[in-house]
């Protein structure tokens, strides 16, 4: 499929852009030269971009703010937990706050958070043409629900029967889950994820830069059963966090954003 570039709104907006990508070069060398550790490196590669979108953006902040408090939180909460109990990845320091049920480290919800954050309001500011007037869809607010079902199953399952939370390639297999309904969306509603495909150059680039560093200071690492392997700039991670994180992740974002918290019609 051929993708007219006429579809998106981003090259109308060619100064923010540059903005975002300056904000990345600088997190990238500023984290460097401070040594950060990964809360810092979080609020540089994720928080400044989210603060700078935030205030060009503020119309659609609200919903935003609730969107990425239902994906990050709660279904970032479930995945992060169950990737912590397989190693599928893990932390070597520099954590500054403690562990929810034990497990999950606040830090890491704050990085989820603004994770999809970044997400969420790029798309709403370079790529949405047709802006939803309430404050969220009926859609987002069962997702809520969904999302918040999700966290009791979790924590119970954990508690009750943990065996059933624990597999081989842990990450793989928790990606693969998480993109169904990625899939259902391009078999019935392809058009909400061609007319985004040009949120995933940005993002390639920002979590490239992100996994770079963090790797390289140390951050975090990758003690688990993965298929494979990638090595490039110095650095080592797993085939999964290339495919799933670094490059289909953004996409994903905006595609079930779109569907649970906009009009579904991009």
């Amino acid at each position: 499929m051929i993708i007219s570039m006429k579809h998106f709104n981003i090259w109308d907006k060619k100064f923010d852009l540059f903005v975002l990508i300056l904000i990345n070069i600088f997190a990238f060398f500023i984290s460097f030269l401070l040594n950060a550790n990964f809360l810092e490196s979080t609020l540089l590669f994720l928080g400044l971009p989210s603060l700078y979108l935030a205030i060009v953006e503020k119309k659609q902040l609200g919903k935003v703010l609730i969107a990425a408090a239902s994906f990050g939180l709660l279904f970032g909460f479930c995945f992060d937990f169950i990737a912590e109990i397989n190693k599928a990845w893990s932390w070597n320091g520099g954590l500054m706050f403690g562990k929810i049920a034990g497990v999950v480290q606040v830090d890491v919800m704050v990085w989820f958070f603004l994770w999809i954050l970044h997400v969420f309001i790029f798309y709403e500011h370079f790529i949405d043409r047709k802006k939803l007037k309430s404050l969220i869809s009926a859609r987002g607010k069962w997702s809520f629900v969904i999302g918040t079902i999700c966290v009791g199953i979790v924590l119970f399952a954990n508690s009750f029967f943990p065996d059933i939370l624990i597999g081989k390639k842990a990450y793989l297999v928790l990606c693969l889950v998480s993109i169904i309904p990625f899939m259902l969306i391009l078999l019935y509603k392809p058009k909400v994820i061609w007319r985004s495909i040009s949120v995933l150059p940005y993002f390639f680039f920002v979590y490239l830069s992100h996994e770079i560093v963090a790797l390289k200071l140390l951050q975090w690492n990758f003690p688990g059963d993965y298929i494979g392997m990638v090595h490039m700039f110095g650095v080592s991670f797993p085939i999964e966090e290339l495919f799933f994180w670094i490059i289909l992740s953004s996409l994903v974002g905006v595609s079930y954003y779109e569907i649970a918290y906009d009009n579904s019609k991009n």
